[in-house]
């Protein structure tokens, strides 16, 4: 069995095999043996020398896990520190661990055990991942790793890129035939990656090349094809012949079914159409025939006939969707691989198969000797949730012995209980593996029970135990006890592993509180079994799914009223009288899965009983908010395009009203108020933000105050403030807009793959009754426990489990593809036996009691294929007559299991009581604020400078634009408007229509461009084409879209000589990298004068030509402004502005003399200044030893009607160092300004 641990002996060096069942605190145990680990405790069985919390190694499997252990360990820490001085309070093993040690000592040891309570931020507790990564950067040299390698969160971009490259790699050059035969077993790039997932892990060996043999199988498929053209009427006729004069079986050759026979193989033989499916080739294959044929009938024969015998057989023998999966995922692997390699990335499984190949690399047992002088202790929390390659691991550093694939010695049958001394001696090393096999739930994390039992063999002795339950009730440890001791009597154990995962009973050492209802004592576990006349179905109304809902549902909410009752008759008493009532939040509902967590929320909320539900493994882009966000996010992109507009009023977060929508269609006005109000949010969107526009949306919309008073409401609401901030996050490393929708598209395109930021929250912290997973539930504990559905199941089929992992007879865990009925079976093995371990964790979530709903489902019973169906038959069928006997027996003699019929659904509200709240006061503003303080621009300055003085405004912050399209505004307002109109003949840019509007337009086509990519667009004049048709359409300039866009191809290509004579570029040369369109930049501006700031530029800045002046005015507060492009070329960064003014009706009115003149006098030349400013004190803060001669190239200004090759509509000019370092101090508030 095992030896029963005590912390106070428990030999401290060796490796250690402690199995703590649930309740028996096991925390408590680590922490205690912590302490005696940092005291040096034990005599014989101490450890050589006390160790520092650096050097105690303590692994787990969760960020929340280490916190836990953390906290507890420094708590017992400086308790432990406490008692030794005398204070503290009495405790049991702190008593005992002082008496071990002469009252002379106890000042020194208190002092390290407070050191080493001071030292815990440094110790060395961490998730599995989390020390696998730190030791790859420690030990870089001997692990062969980088010193800086970035932890990617999942490897789910690797894996779509790299699919996407092997489709364009391999499907697109195939012929259309074989292309086509592909896209039936995987349509898509991602269709595939969920075909190759499960092989990824494995490492495929050699896979056939599946482009050769699906060549093969259409010869085979040609040859057969053509043997039937030959004589199709004759072969026909025959089978007809033979079906009419009863020669065939008229049941297997049933006239309808061989009329749709011999349409598919007509279909494919004579118009050379799709194969017909394997019921029709092995229908009128000679061997079908056969078997078709009644007795002392003659088999009807062709070479038809034949060639399909021969076609089946080469069918089967070339598998074209193993050979493609197999080939897929090796080509796939590699290059996610080589990818990783290149950016210096690794996902959370590389990190532990980096550390398992360096240390078992030939030649390097240097690593795994440093690790553990680093670590000479380990602790491994939760070590049946361990997986091969973590155990090789730890067996390689701790144990000195050769697991090299990681695979492999977990499974073998030889006893290692002598090999695992090889490399550690008496009491240098400790590796205690501390867990509970019975709890071993989470395989589909790769979690293997079986590297389990293999550590059991290789520990010292024979495991240790915990032999107290501290969590739960006497009644309910016995009810379990019993439960599980009884199934320990079937052939094979309780959970199918005979005596390797033993059942161990526990002594109750927990709550004496009494759990009443309606004032009467309640026994520990009750088994509600369903009344049943005739067959069950799992789901439906009158289901099993159904039916323990609404019945759970009713008795919770009985039992909440019956606790609201004065006095409350439901609740705990304690051992000294006093009562306290039953709340919500003291109730858990265990479920499998969401669909389970449905149905029995739904059931609670007819009855107006509030829940919440918590799982691990949904993912909040799942929720259909996420599809809703993406079309509100179209409809905010495009305000103007209608379909999507639409659509997003449509959808149920906004819930407008039928007669609403009606409204939309049939009044103008009332569709163009929700077009403006959308281009308002596009604005928010772009200059403040996703999570502000979304906020601004719902709170405009109402709905929070309407989906909260909803059942269910508040986890609408959760989910899309959820979704909000992970847009806004994903946002900072997007560029614009449509870069946003593609990545939400592409989120809830994927399946769950469990990233923990994208894990449903919890949608309220109210008290409420949780629905949570089973999986989620374990190492929580909840006074009550009901699992209404604990008899559902997922057994493994052919249908759903395509490839499945089994173990040989030597424990090697092999792959299989298209599993058969053996193989199927023997993963179906593998899964009840998860489901007993599951059915253990669910049960000892409970401190007082548990409910749990049986029925028998189907119209065959397979009842004994669920957890709890085993323990009730050790695997023979259960009838619904023998389910009570069965359970029956289970019960036992143990009084404190009750075994009752379902109780009625019944219609009982919950009626909480309402409780006062008390509002705290409103807080008082008391601060200052300034009243000359405000936010300007360039644009605003320049509105000030053409005013009178009496006109200037009161409130100059009015000119700080709010968007770059309002800047852009600002500045054209002295724009002159005008038509150009002149013969179609000479249209060109030169004529287009000139003002603010034109100008904006042209503007908003090159955001666009940018948006989407220079050099994608340069080449790609019909992308251009439909996309500045589209913008003309909108402003009714329709005439214009083939001369804009040549002017923007043409643009696009144009050479531009820098300003700093470093070369020349084109922008359709930069990539989207290398550049940023609409930066916006806000800075302080401490009491700078404008006329002050006006004479700087003026001097350094052509100083003799004449220029508007600006007016006496105090900047003071913040400016603002966008630059329309920020660029990198070579190793300088550029400010570059489009200009749309008109100069002249021909190219010649775009030389320089004419451009310096309009740029003075529109003093562009100080919006450059201040734009070159900005970027001077942006690379200043982000880039390491950043020179402004060196990396800032200047500015240039694009006159968009002018420009072209010769230089012409292109200023180009760079601001002296002296001007801008001068700007930067007087901004700063570190120079005294005053007018010049």
């Amino acid at each position: 069995m095992g030896n029963l641990l005590d912390p106070l002996t428990f030999p401290l060096h060796g490796v250690r095999l402690i199995e703590a069942s649930a309740g028996t605190g096991k925390t408590y145990t680590i922490a205690a043996l912590y302490l005696r680990l940092i005291l040096g405790h034990g005599g014989e069985n101490a450890f050589s020398r006390p160790l520092t919390p650096p050097e105690i190694l303590v692994v787990t499997f969760t960020n929340a896990a280490t916190e836990e252990l953390r906290d507890r360990i420094r708590g017992r820490l400086t308790e432990a520190a406490a008692f030794f001085r005398g204070q503290g309070r009495e405790d049991a093993y702190l008593k005992a661990l002082r008496d071990d040690y002469d009252a002379g000592m106890w000042p020194g040891c208190a002092r390290l055990l407070d050191q080493a309570a001071q030292w815990m931020d440094e110790s060395a507790i961490h998730t599995i991942h989390a020390w696998c990564q730190q030791m790859i950067r420690q030990h870089a040299f001997d692990s062969g790793g980088l010193f800086d390698l970035e932890l990617a969160a999942s490897d789910r971009d690797f894996l779509e890129e790299a699919a996407c490259d092997y489709w364009r790699s391999h499907f697109y050059p195939q012929p259309k035939e074989v292309l086509s035969e592909l896209t039936t077993l995987c349509a898509t790039p991602q269709a595939l990656v969920e075909k190759i997932l499960p092989l990824l892990k494995e490492n495929p060996g050699p896979a056939d090349d599946p482009f050769a043999v699906i060549e093969k199988r259409r010869q085979a498929i040609e040859g057969a094809r053509r043997i039937w053209e030959s004589d199709f009427a004759a072969a026909i006729e025959r089978v007809l012949q033979a079906q009419s004069d009863k020669t065939l079986n008229g049941n297997k050759y049933r006239t309808d079914s061989l009329a749709k026979w011999v349409e598919a193989l007509s279909a494919w033989v004579k118009d050379k159409g799709p194969l017909p499916d394997a019921q029709a080739l092995e229908k009128f294959s000679s061997s079908g025939l056969k078997a078709g044929t009644a007795r002392n009938k003659t088999v009807p024969e062709h070479p038809a006939y034949e060639a399909l015998d021969c076609l089946n057989e080469k069918l089967g023998a070339l598998d074209v969707d193993t050979a493609l999966f197999n080939h897929a995922a090796k080509d796939i692997g590699q290059r996610i691989r080589q990818e990783k390699e290149r950016s210096a990335q690794m996902g959370f499984d590389d990190l532990l198969t980096r550390l398992h190949e360096a240390l078992y690399r030939p030649g390097n047992e240097r690593l795994a000797r440093v690790i553990r002088e680093q670590f000479p202790a380990a602790l491994i929390d939760e070590f049946q949730d361990t997986d091969p390659v973590q155990y090789a691991i730890f067996g390689k550093i701790y144990l000195g012995q050769g697991m090299a694939d990681g695979k492999q010695r977990a499974g073998d049958g030889a006893n290692h209980g002598e090999q695992a001394q090889i490399g550690i001696s008496h009491s240098d090393a400790a590796l205690f593996m501390i867990g509970d096999p019975k709890q071993a739930i989470y395989a589909f994390r790769g979690a293997d029970i079986h590297t389990y039992l293999a550590a059991r063999r290789d520990s010292f002795g024979a495991p240790y135990t915990l032999g107290k339950n501290f969590r739960s009730a006497e009644g309910l440890v016995k009810a379990v006890n019993q439960v599980f001791g009884a199934a320990s009597e079937h052939l094979e154990g309780a959970f199918l592993f005979k005596d390797r995962i033993p059942f161990v009973a526990v002594a109750a050492e927990g709550r004496k509180d009494l759990l009443k209802l309606n004032g009467k004592p309640v026994l520990a576990m009750t088994f509600w079994q369903l009344q049943q006349t005739g067959f069950l179905n799992k789901t439906g109304p009158d289901g099993y799914i159904g039916r323990m809902a609404e019945s759970v549902a009713g008795e919770i909410a009985g039992m909440l009223n019956s606790a609201q009752a004065q006095p409350a008759r439901t609740g705990f008493q304690a051992p000294d009288g006093a009562f306290k009532a039953l709340r919500p939040a003291d109730i858990a509902i265990l479920v499998r899965n969401g669909s389970e967590a449905g149905a029995i929320r739904q059931a609670l909320n007819k009855r107006r009983v509030r829940s919440v539900y918590l799982s691990d493994k949904d993912s909040v882009f799942d929720a259909p908010e996420a599809k809703s966000l993406l079309f509100l996010l179209q409809a905010c992109a495009e305000p103007e395009r209608e379909g999507a507009l639409r659509t997003a009023l449509a959808t149920d977060v906004l819930a407008l009203s039928f007669n609403r929508l009606d409204q939309l269609v049939q009044d103008e006005l009332a569709w163009e108020a929700e077009v403006e109000r959308f281009r308002n949010y596009q604005q928010i969107w772009r200059h403040q933000g996703v999570l502000p526009m979304l906020r601004l949306l719902l709170r405009e919309f109402g709905v929070p105050s309407r989906l909260l008073p909803l059942a269910g409401g508040e986890r609408v609401l959760t989910n899309l403030l959820h979704l909000a901030e992970m847009l806004q996050a994903a946002a900072t490393g997007l560029n614009g807009e449509h870069a946003l929708i593609r990545w939400l598209t592409e989120q809830i395109e994927r399946p769950g793959i469990g990233v923990e930021e994208q894990i449903l929250r919890l949608e309220s912290d109210e008290e409420l009754i949780r629905v949570v997973t089973i999986h989620k539930s374990k190492g929580l504990e909840y006074p009550l426990v009901f699992l209404p559905f604990i008899c559902s199941f997922r057994q493994v089929t052919a249908r759903n489990t395509p490839v499945v992992r089994i173990r040989d007879e030597k424990g090697r865990m092999r792959l299989v593809q298209k599993p058969g009925p053996e193989d199927l079976e023997s993963a179906d093995r593998e899964r009840l036996a998860e489901d007993l371990r599951m059915l253990y964790v669910a049960l000892t979530r409970a401190q007082y009691a548990c409910w749990l709903g049986i029925g028998v489902m189907g119209k065959t019973s397979r009842l004994h294929l669920s957890g709890l169906g085993y323990l009730l038959s050790a695997g023979e069928t259960i009838s619904a007559d023998q389910l009570a006997e069965k359970l029956v027996v289970l019960k036992g003699n143990c009084e404190h299991i009750a075994i009752e019929p379902l109780p009625e659904p019944g219609d009982t509200l919950y009626r909480p009581r309402s409780e006062a709240v008390n509002l705290t006061p409103a807080l008082t503003f008391t601060g200052n604020i300034p009243h000359d303080w405000w936010i300007t621009s360039y644009s605003g300055m320049l509105a000030g400078a053409r005013m009178a003085e009496s006109d200037l405004l009161v409130f100059p912050d009015s000119h700080s634009p709010v968007s770059a399209k309002e800047d852009q505004l600002l500045e054209a307002e002295t724009e002159p408007v005008a038509a150009a109109v002149i013969p179609d003949s000479a249209l060109s840019i030169h004529g287009f229509p000139r003002g603010p509007e034109p100008g904006t337009f042209l503007h908003d086509i090159l955001e666009w461009a940018a948006r989407e990519g220079f050099v994608v667009l340069a080449p790609n004049r019909s992308r251009i084409l439909y996309k500045v048709r589209d913008f003309c359409e909108r402003r009714d300039w329709k005439d214009w879209d083939e001369i804009l866009t040549d002017w923007l191809q043409k643009l696009l290509r144009t050479r531009i000589t820098l300003p700093d004579a470093s070369g020349e570029m084109m922008l359709s040369g930069l990539s989207m990298e290398d550049y940023q369109a609409e930066l916006e930049f806000l800075f302080a501006s401490h009491e700078v004068n404008a006329r002050w700031l006006d004479d700087a530029v003026t001097a350094a800045i052509l100083p003799q030509a004449p220029r508007p002046r600006l007016r006496e005015l105090a900047v003071n507060g913040m400016l603002k402004g966008f630059i329309d492009l920020v660029f990198c070329y070579g190793e300088r960064y550029y400010v570059l502005d489009y200009k749309s003014n008109y100069l002249g009706e021909n190219q010649a009115a775009y030389a320089a003399k004419a451009m310096e003149k309009a740029m003075l006098e529109h003093r562009y030349d100080l919006q450059y200044v201040l734009y070159t400013l900005a970027l001077h004190r942006l690379l200043k803060a982000r880039l390491p030893g950043y020179d402004y001669d060196r990396h800032v190239g200047g500015a240039v200004y694009l006159f968009l009607r002018g420009v072209n090759d010769r230089g012409q509509g292109i200023y180009l000019d760079k601001p002296p160092q002296a001007l801008i370092e001068a700007l930067d101090q007087a901004f700063a508030g570190r120079k005294r300004r005053h007018a010049l």
